[in-house]
């Protein structure tokens, strides 16, 4: 394995989702060295592979941004604290050793850091199938779990299957790219957040609640019907559909950071809620982590990476002030 102990950084950042792309910002402008560190071939995380047509309305400073364009601001911010980026490449272990840490990556190298911050989201993740051989038999063919591009349904007859914000998001996003949008969901009421649901609405898209999907029925290319089934009165009737988006959420595993030493309750890292703080010197920020009053929103992990590495600022020069003082009063950098 390939070392690189000539190279030591501050802080490693594992994850280049949106914590982890802030966190390698505030670092530099604390005047840390910083590695970021990413297993997929991009920035972005979640963000980038799974939502990048969605538009997000929670970042403070935007009424409304694509997922693609939130995570190439981001990256621009990013490297203005002049990481050390890799891209593709997975962390698959960390230890300490002396007064820091050594992390090794699937590129057979091996990073030296004074301490760590774990950015890694919901961790490796996969898309939950639907669970019926009726309608998952159709991935790959006309069934997808995420939109990545709502202009190729224009014209096409859609059904979207959930009742999270995804869900209702994808559906409005769909809608206002040309196509007819049914949304199915088998609760009574939508998990999502009142305002998706109020904008499908107003698009025109077709709620479905307290309704499961049956079946998907079409020929031997591409669907052309599901058969949709009122869980109040049992009747079935036809939905035509010739593309189906299964938003049901995705089954994450965070397993492999017990490998690292890392502590889980349940699925969650827990942390010090004033410092992010796991152990000494690793903290984690974004929607890994756990503590009371945690809300799973961007804004949030911006806030979590700003205090972790303030904390880690301290923690590594005791004699740093805690609270930097406004950006604008600060030289880039420092």
């Amino acid at each position: 394995m390939e070392h690189d102990a000539s190279d030591q950084t501050d802080v490693a950042v594992v994850g280049a989702g949106p914590g982890g792309l802030f966190a390698a910002f505030y670092a530099g402008l604390r005047g840390m060295s910083v590695r970021l560190l990413e297993a997929l071939p991009f920035p972005g995380g979640q963000v980038a592979a799974l939502y990048p047509e969605k538009r997000i309305f929670d970042v403070g400073g935007f009424p409304a941004i694509r997922g693609a364009e939130l995570v190439t601001r981001m990256e621009q911010q990013a490297r203005q604290a002049h990481p050390a980026m890799h891209l593709q490449e997975a962390v698959t272990g960390l230890r300490r050793e002396g007064a820091g840490f050594v992390l090794t990556t699937s590129a057979d190298r091996a990073y030296r850091s004074r301490a760590v911050v774990l950015a890694v989201g919901i961790g490796r993740f996969r898309p939950r199938p639907f669970g019926a051989e009726a309608v998952d038999r159709w991935s790959g063919r006309g069934l997808t779990h995420t939109v990545t591009d709502a202009s190729r349904f224009a014209g096409q007859s859609v059904l979207v299957v959930g009742g999270g914000d995804s869900a209702l998001d994808w559906a409005a996003e769909l809608a206002e790219a040309g196509a007819a949008v049914t949304i199915v969901h088998r609760r009574a009421e939508f998990r999502a957040v009142e305002s998706a649901v109020a904008r499908a609405e107003s698009l025109g898209v077709r709620l479905r609640r307290a309704a499961v999907v049956d079946a998907i029925l079409g020929d031997a290319r591409r669907p052309h019907m599901a058969l949709v089934r009122s869980l109040q009165t049992g009747e079935k009737d036809e939905v035509p559909c010739t593309a189906v988006v299964l938003a049901l959420g995705f089954e994450a595993d965070l397993s492999f950071l017990r490998a690292w030493g890392i502590p889980l309750e349940g699925r969650s890292v827990v942390v010090s809620p004033d410092s992010m703080r796991v152990a000494e010197g690793i903290y984690a920020v974004g929607d890994a982590v756990a503590y009371p009053g945690k809300l799973r929103l961007i804004a949030s992990a911006f806030a979590e990476a700003a205090l972790a590495i303030s904390a880690c600022k301290q923690a590594l020069d005791p004699g740093a002030r805690l609270q930097a003082g406004h950006s604008s009063d600060l030289p880039a950098g420092a």
